[in-house]
C-alpha cells in the first residue's frame, strides 16, 4: 500500500471514528453513568489517536491525545462528568473534524493550526485537576495542619535545554533526556526516528555526548548523540515508547521538580489541598497504564488468529509474541501460562492457540469477564474487543474478517458505484434497441422467424437488466439514519443557545433511500430544523404558560410508501399564525392586501414557502435573513420531491417530505406535440384525459375544462414551447389532455398523442443548454433518437 492509499484508508477511518465519537458524546451526555457507553467511547478516541500516529499530524495528535485522557478519567470513575467537559470534548471534535477535512484536501495541516491545537489540549488538560472541572461530590474532611512548605526534587543540570516559556505553557509536561549507546546502530536502532514519534513532542534539543572529533578520525558508526525532549503527555506513555530502552532515558516530570521560589511561593491552602488528596503509589499509574497495554496487544494477536488461511509462519510469529508479552507480565501466573504455550505442540492449529490465549489473559482478564481497559469480554465482538471493533481490527468470524452484523461487508468507493450505474444506462439503451431491430426485421426484410428469435432474446436480456440496475440501485442505497445522526448536535447547541430546553426524538432510522436522495435532504432538513427550534419551540416560561411542559419536543420519523421515502418533521411548539403570515406577506409585497385576506387559514400558511418571506423580527445567524423555507421546497423539489406543511397555531407544527427512492433512474410518460415527442415524469401526472372540444371553455386568453368536478386551466404545449402549431383533434373531436399537479394545483397541458410510459437514465443538459429551465434533461432512447425530458414546473 503507497502513501496515498495509507491516507486515504486513515481518512475514512478517521471520519469513521468522529461519526461515532459524536453520537456517543451526546449518549454519554444523557446518561454518563453508562460504563459501557463510556468504554465505547475512549476506545473510538484511542483508535483515532493510534491511526494519527502514523503520520506527522501533530496538532491533531496533541488534541485527540488529550481528550483520550480526559476520557480515561472519566471511565474509570475519578472524575465526574459534566456540561464543561462535554463542551471542551465536542468543541475538540469540531476542530479534529475540520483537520480530517483540510488533511484531505490538501494531504498535510497548515502550521497555523498548532496554535489553535495547543489552546484546546490546555482546555481539555484543565478538566483533569481538581479547579478545572467539578468533581464528583466528595465527604467533607476534618481540618487538616498544615505541615511546613517542602522543599521541591532537585533538578538536573539537563534542566536548562529548554525554553522558560515552555514551562507555563505546559506546566504538567514531562522532560525526557536520551542518550542511546555508542554501539546502537548494531542493534537494529534508530534513535533519530525513536525521537520523532515521541507521543506529544513540544521541543527537543540535540547535542554530542563528547566533542566532535576531526572528520578523518569520525567514526560514523558510532552514535555520538544526546538527546532532551519536553512532551505534553502522561509519563506512563513516555516510559511506555522508550521501553526498550529504560537504561538509555533519564526522566523528570516539571511539576514535580517546580523551581524554588515558586516552591516557596505556594499558597498555604493548596499545600493543605495536597494533603487532603490520598497518598497514591507514583508508579501504580505506570504499572495500570502498561497492564492495560499489555492486555490490548495480547487481544490483537487473538484478533489476527481469527483470521482466514492463516499461514504457520504467522502463526509462529503470533505465538513469540504471545510468548514475550507473558514475558514482559512478569508475574508468577504469567510465567506459569508461558510455559503451557512453549508446551503447546507446534503443530497446533490457529484456533486452538486463539481458544488458549482467550483463557490465559495477562493479568487475570478472562474471556468471560473484563480485561483491564474495562472492555466486558462477554459482550465483545471478536476475542474481548468491543462491538464492532472486530472487522476494523481483522478479527471477527472465524470463516470471514469482515463480518459485521451476520453481513459480509465490502467497502467500495462510490466512484466505482457511478461507473457501474452508468454501464448499466448504456445496457437498458442497448437493450431497447432489440424491438426495434425485431420490428425492422419483421417488416423491412419480411424474416419473421428472426424477429420472434430477436422478442425471444429481447425477453431474456431484459430480465437480467432489470435484475443487474435493481441489484446496483440497492448498492446505492443507504439508511436516512446517516442524515439524522447530526441532528442531535445541531439541536442540542441551537436550544443551548437561545436558551431553550428541546428533546430530539428519532424515528426509523433504517429507512433507506438512494444515496443522492439522501445527501440532496441533509439541507432542506437542517433549514427545517433551525425554523422548528427558532420559530416553533417557545421559552420554558412561555410553554408553562401555556400549560405545556417546559422541555419542548422535536420529533423526526422517516418511513417507505410504495416507491417514496416519507419524512416528518414534528414540534410542539406555536404553530404557525395564519393572520400574521397574511400580514408579513402583504408587508413585504409578496401577495396582495385583498387576496391574503381570502385564503384559508390552510392556504395562508403556505405563504412561508414564498421567496423571501421571513416572520422573524430581527436578523440573526438563525433567521430574519428571508432565506429559509423556499429554499427547502426548491431542494426537495430538485429531486423530485414535494413538500406538505400543516400547523394549529399554539399546538405544532408538522412538514412532510415526500421523497422519490433512487433518482438513477426516472419513470416518464413520452407525449407528441408538434410532430416531435417529449417525456414528462411520472410523478407530477395526475391523469391523461380526451376532452371533447365543446367542453372546453374560453375566457379572454385563458382555456379552462371540468374534469372530476373541479376547474381545470388548461395550456397548449405547443405554445409554451413557442411551436407554430395548433394542438391536433381526433377524429370524435377530442384533444388529449395531460393533466399534471402544480403546487398543489391541477394544470392540464394540451398535446396532440400519448406514447405511454417507460424508464429512462435522465442525463441533465450541460454547457449553453443548461440554461434551458424549461428541460429536465435528455434520455437516449432505443431507436438511438434523444428524448427530450420536460420540467413542467418551469414551463408554467
Amino acid at each position: 500500500m503507497n502513501q496515498t492509499e495509507l491516507l486515504d484508508q486513515f481518512i475514512l477511518e478517521a471520519r469513521e471514528c468522529l461519526e461515532g465519537i459524536g453520537q456517543r458524546l451526546l449518549q454519554v451526555e444523557k446518561d454518563p453513568s453508562d460504563s459501557e457507553l463510556l468504554n465505547d467511547l475512549f476506545r473510538l478516541v484511542h483508535t483515532l489517536k493510534g491511526n494519527c500516529g502514523l503520520f506527522e499530524f501533530k496538532p491533531l495528535e496533541r488534541v485527540v491525545h488529550a481528550g483520550e485522557d480526559l476520557l480515561d478519567r472519566v471511565r474509570n470513575h475519578t472524575l465526574a462528568y459534566n456540561d464543561q467537559i462535554a463542551d471542551a470534548l465536542l468543541e475538540a471534535m469540531d476542530f479534529t473534524v475540520q483537520m480530517v477535512d483540510e488533511i484531505e484536501e490538501h494531504g498535510a495541516i497548515d502550521n497555523a493550526a498548532d496554535g489553535r491545537s495547543q489552546e484546546l489540549a490546555a482546555r481539555l488538560r484543565q478538566n483533569l485537576t481538581p479547579g478545572g472541572a467539578t468533581a464528583a461530590p466528595a465527604v467533607a474532611a476534618a481540618p487538616v495542619a498544615v505541615a511546613a512548605p517542602q522543599v521541591a526534587k532537585p533538578r538536573p543540570d539537563w534542566a536548562t535545554r529548554w525554553p522558560e516559556a515552555l514551562e507555563t505553557q505546559y506546566p504538567q509536561a514531562v522532560a525526557v533526556r536520551y542518550r542511546p549507546e555508542p554501539e546502537c546502530f548494531f542493534k537494529g536502532e534508530d534513535p533519530w526516528n525513536l525521537v520523532k514519534l515521541t507521543p506529544g513532542l513540544v521541543h527537543l534539543d540535540v547535542a554530542s555526548l563528547e566533542p566532535w572529533p576531526s572528520a578523518d578520525a569520525l567514526d560514523c558508526y558510532k552514535c555520538n548523540l544526546d538527546f532532551v525532549l519536553l512532551c505534553d503527555t502522561p509519563k506512563a506513555y513516555i516510559e511506555e515508547h522508550f521501553r526498550y530502552v529504560p537504561e538509555q532515558i533519564e526522566l523528570m516530570v516539571l511539576a514535580e521538580h517546580a523551581p524554588v521560589g515558586a516552591a516557596a511561593g505556594a499558597s498555604l491552602e493548596a499545600q493543605a489541598a495536597a494533603q487532603a488528596e490520598p497518598v497514591r503509589d507514583p508508579m501504580q499509574a505506570v504499572r495500570e497504564t502498561l497492564r492495560k497495554r499489555v492486555v490490548q496487544l495480547w487481544m490483537d494477536q487473538v484478533s489476527l488468529l481469527k483470521r482466514p488461511g492463516i499461514g504457520l509462519g504467522t502463526l509462529g510469529g503470533v505465538r513469540r509474541a504471545l510468548t514475550a508479552l507473558l514475558s514482559a507480565s512478569g508475574d508468577d501466573e504469567s510465567l506459569a501460562a508461558m510455559a503451557a504455550l512453549a508446551a503447546m505442540p507446534p503443530q497446533a492449529s490457529a484456533a486452538q492457540v486463539a481458544t488458549w490465549a482467550q483463557q490465559h489473559v495477562p493479568g487475570g482478564a478472562q474471556a468471560g469477564g473484563s480485561d483491564a481497559s474495562g472492555v466486558s469480554a462477554g459482550n465483545s465482538g471478536a476475542g474481548g474487543l468491543p462491538p464492532g471493533d472486530g472487522a476494523r481490527r481483522g478479527g471477527g468470524d472465524d470463516n470471514n474478517n469482515n463480518f459485521q452484523g451476520g453481513q459480509k461487508v465490502l467497502k467500495v468507493g462510490q466512484e466505482k458505484i457511478d461507473r457501474l450505474m452508468d454501464l448499466i444506462g448504456e445496457m437498458v439503451v442497448a437493450k431497447n434497441a432489440l424491438p426495434y431491430l425485431a420490428q425492422r426485421a419483421e417488416q423491412v426484410f419480411a424474416q419473421r422467424e428472426l424477429a420472434r428469435e430477436i422478442k425471444a432474446q429481447y425477453a431474456v436480456i431484459n430480465r437480467i437488466a432489470e435484475d443487474m440496475q435493481h441489484a446496483i440501485m440497492q448498492v446505492r442505497m443507504m439508511p436516512v439514519g446517516t442524515v439524522f445522526q447530526r441532528f442531535g448536535r445541531l439541536v442540542r447547541d441551537i436550544s443551548k443557545k437561545l436558551g431553550k430546553d428541546v428533546s430530539l426524538e428519532v424515528e426509523g432510522e433504517e429507512t433507506e433511500a438512494d444515496k443522492n436522495v439522501i445527501e440532496a435532504l441533509a439541507d432542506p432538513l437542517i433549514h427545517i430544523l433551525r425554523n422548528s427550534l427558532d420559530h416553533g419551540i417557545e421559552l420554558p416560561e412561555a410553554r408553562r404558560k401555556a400549560g405545556k411542559p417546559t422541555q419542548g419536543v422535536i420529533k423526526v420519523s422517516a418511513r417507505q410508501e410504495s416507491d417514496r421515502v416519507i419524512i416528518e418533521i414534528t414540534d410542539d411548539g406555536a404553530g404557525v399564525d395564519p393572520q400574521r403570515v397574511r400580514d408579513k406577506a402583504v408587508e413585504r409585497g409578496l401577495i396582495p392586501a385583498d387576496k391574503a385576506q381570502t385564503l384559508s387559514d390552510v392556504d395562508a400558511v403556505q405563504l412561508i414557502f414564498l421567496p423571501g418571506f421571513s416572520t422573524a423580527e430581527q436578523i440573526s445567524d438563525l433567521s430574519g435573513r428571508g432565506v429559509g423555507m423556499d429554499v427547502v421546497r426548491n431542494a426537495v423539489e430538485r429531486i423530485n420531491g414535494h413538500v406538505q406543511l400543516s400547523s394549529q397555531f399554539g399546538k405544532g407544527t408538522v412538514i412532510r417530505l415526500s421523497l422519490p427512492l433512487s433518482m438513477a433512474v426516472t419513470n416518464v410518460m413520452v407525449i407528441e406535440s408538434a410532430g416531435r415527442r417529449f417525456g414528462v415524469p411520472m410523478d407530477m401526472i395526475v391523469e391523461t384525459v380526451r376532452v371533447h372540444g365543446d367542453d372546453i371553455h374560453h375566457f379572454k386568453q385563458a382555456s379552462t375544462t371540468v374534469l372530476r368536478g373541479k376547474i381545470v386551466p388548461l395550456k397548449p404545449l405547443n405554445e409554451l414551447l413557442a411551436l407554430d402549431a395548433d394542438a391536433q383533434v381526433n377524429s370524435d373531436g377530442e384533444l388529449a389532455v395531460l393533466v399534471v399537479r402544480m403546487l398543489g394545483e391541477h394544470v392540464g397541458l394540451l398535446v396532440d398523442q400519448f406514447h405511454g410510459a417507460t424508464d429512462i437514465i435522465l442525463k441533465p443538459l450541460e454547457g449553453v443548454l443548461s440554461g434551458l429551465t424549461g428541460f429536465a434533461g435528455t434520455a437516449l432512447m432505443g431507436d438511438g433518437s434523444v428524448l427530450m425530458v420536460l420540467n413542467p414546473k418551469e414551463l408554467l
